[in-house]
């Protein structure tokens, strides 16, 4: 069947809660993003590229780009190589240092939060793993949780090798703050995990914040447009709006934001 127009019926996902991911093709993201009325969700500071060297005039550039977007403003963190639960002080320093710098970034970008991923590695099998992660955790996390509370620009904690919800929000849990909150990746979630989405959704509960949409084909993070991969999308996004019908969500579709779009009945701004 032939898939209807953006604009002739309800869009999927409130036009005030959207926002593009802005990564790498950031020129093109932004402009989507100001094109169809909806926010961003600034990652390309989060990049090696962008954090060894000095990008102070490309983000005073977004600064002003993104001051006229009328949607909301989210950072996305460094997250390669990030291990902030690591044994190794050296490691965490490094972890601390980078995920500071995020906080002045989304500061500076006026961002409603900054965003993590959580780095737990199922692919570790011994007995002390999940002990540790846990424990290291609660070590790391209050510092950056008094800077969020400073700031007031909530962490949110993303699920990206994670098999299961459960040591995230085992962590959120223990912290019980509400500046530290969950996001949830659909298609992470989808790849590196045998739960269902409700699963996912249900374990997250109430420390659910936002969630990060894109489609693919099942064994690969394929950043795909809504509708162009295997996942039941619609499915998700109707249990997701029974669970919280204020999350906020960004779009990762890079090139296939349009088409995206469309999926979602979102039409062009005027």
């Amino acid at each position: 069947m032939p898939q209807k127009k953006a604009g002739n019926s309800k869009p999927i996902i409130p036009r005030n809660r959207l926002m593009v991911a802005v990564a790498l093709d950031f020129e093109h993201e932004l402009r989507c993003a100001a094109q169809y009325g909806v926010g961003a969700e600034i990652q390309t500071f989060g990049f090696p590229p962008y954090l060894e060297k000095d990008s102070t005039k490309l983000l005073q550039k977004m600064i002003k780009q993104v001051d006229k977007l009328k949607g909301p403003i989210g950072c996305h963190g460094p997250f390669i190589d990030t291990i902030h639960h690591s044994p190794d002080p050296d490691i965490r320093e490094v972890c601390r240092i980078r995920y500071l710098r995020a906080f002045d970034v989304a500061e500076a970008l006026g961002a409603k939060y900054v965003l993590f991923h959580s780095q737990f590695n199922p692919i570790i099998r011994v007995p002390i793993y999940k002990k540790a992660y846990h424990e290291n955790s609660l070590r790391f996390w209050p510092e950056m949780i008094e800077e969020a509370e400073k700031r007031k620009i909530p962490i949110y904690i993303e699920n990206m090798f994670d098999d299961s919800p459960v040591p995230a929000r085992m962590v959120a849990d223990a912290i019980d703050s509400p500046y530290f909150k969950l996001c949830l990746d659909v298609a992470h979630a989808a790849i590196h995990s045998t739960l269902d989405i409700s699963e996912w959704i249900d374990a997250c509960g109430d420390h659910l914040r936002h969630v990060h949409i894109n489609d693919c084909m099942g064994s690969m993070d394929d950043h795909l447009g809504l509708g162009q991969g295997v996942l039941d999308l619609r499915r998700a996004f109707a249990l997701l709006k029974k669970s919280n019908s204020s999350l906020t969500y960004a779009l990762e579709t890079g090139k296939h934001t349009t088409a995206s779009m469309k999926y979602l009945s979102i039409a062009k701004s005027d």
